[in-house]
């Protein structure tokens, strides 16, 4: 960091910089941290705001799907343009990002957090929070997070309830210590989770206090749990102890992490009456597939890192990055494939076969 450089954190920060815990080593610490967000909705991306406001010098923020309308009342740097546009999640945080502050490197990965990719993208943070709307992802993240030595903050919100919990490896409870096996199946039903603006804004401040503060060198205590009840604005501490049969954190076991994704398979998007596809193989870039179904779709709306199109039926299909497909408008899984199967042929990409993809 140059002279002029250090001059104008003190200056932006100087109003934090007083703060008992932070003050100038704290803000120079945040300036210098790395973060990853996962999930950039209404959790996620109250997260990544605070974090940017805060001074943290680089946010990686991942999510697969795109903003709706139904996202507007409770998301943090949105609105209607990018309901409208369908804009990726993680397109939008970035640039709400980007707009609180130039200087702070953001880095948007659009695609689904699984086995296959989880580790990539904690390996080089200094720590993870969660925006995520499913225990499975979850657990996910608390293994790769145990395995790599990285503290994570969960986060979850339910109606106007919400849960906060700072882990760090080594130093106390870990999600598995708090949630026996079995856990991770709920919400499986794809359930829509009611939830309310005040409540993720208050849970996702909670988990990006916990943040800031690891970060700034005054470590939170671990296994804490903060239990928000927002309807009567209480909030509750509870202690959670270490389990000393945890198969994660004691015993070294990452049976989420073993498990293999399902690429290529048409599934429900849970919350909503899309439906998703990950593909097996990168798709072309956004440039190459605007060129090749610009002649095809009278409707195309082509940006850096998406395509979409909407078909002859009246169902919109959006490839996101490389690798996520989104499609909207289907009554069915049978209209959603063929729909998705008129863009494939259309773009040179796998088609599909009784929800089994063909090279």
């Amino acid at each position: 960091m140059t002279v002029s450089e250090a001059a104008e954190l003190t200056r932006r920060f100087s109003r934090e910089a007083l703060v008992k815990g932070i003050g100038e080593e704290g803000v120079r610490r945040l300036r210098s941290s790395r973060v990853a967000v996962i999930g950039c909705g209404a959790l996620g991306s109250t997260e990544a705001e605070l974090l940017a406001r805060s001074g943290v010098g680089f946010i990686r923020v991942v999510d697969r799907d795109v903003v709706d309308y139904t996202n507007l009342h409770r998301t943090h740097m949105v609105g209607e343009a990018d309901a409208e546009q369908g804009t990726p999640k993680a397109t939008a945080c970035r640039d709400g990002v980007i707009n609180i502050d130039r200087s702070i490197k953001v880095e948007a990965i659009i695609d689904d957090v699984d086995s296959d990719n989880v580790e990539d993208i904690i390996r080089d943070v200094d720590i993870i929070l969660d925006g995520t709307d499913n225990m499975e992802t979850r657990f996910l993240i608390n293994e790769a997070a145990v395995k790599h030595d990285k503290p994570w903050v969960y986060a979850g919100v339910n109606s106007w309830y919400g849960t906060v919990m700072f882990i760090e490896p080594g130093r106390g409870a870990c999600l598995r210590c708090l949630m026996p096996e079995g856990f991770e199946g709920r919400q499986a039903s794809c359930d829509v989770i009611p939830a309310i603006g005040t409540v993720t804004t208050m849970v996702g401040s909670i988990a990006a206090n916990l943040a800031v503060r690891y970060l700034a060198g005054d470590r939170p205590e671990p296994g804490v749990l903060y239990s928000i009840d927002a309807r009567e604005g209480s909030i509750e501490k509870i202690r959670v102890e270490r389990n000393p049969q945890c198969p994660v954190c004691v015993m070294g076991r990452y049976d989420m992490l073993a498990r293999r994704p399902a690429l290529g398979l048409l599934t429900r998007v849970c919350g909503s009456e899309a439906f998703k596809l990950r593909l097996t193989a990168d798709a072309p870039s956004p440039e190459e597939l605007s060129s090749r179904l610009a002649s095809r779709f009278s409707w195309l709306i082509s940006r850096p890192n998406y395509v979409k199109v909407i078909t002859k039926e009246g169902v919109t299909v959006t490839v996101l990055g490389r690798r996520v497909v989104v499609i909207e408008g289907a009554a069915n899984e049978d209209e959603a494939r063929k729909a998705y199967n008129e863009v494939a042929e259309a773009a040179g990409m796998p088609v599909l076969v009784d929800a089994a993809p063909r090279p």
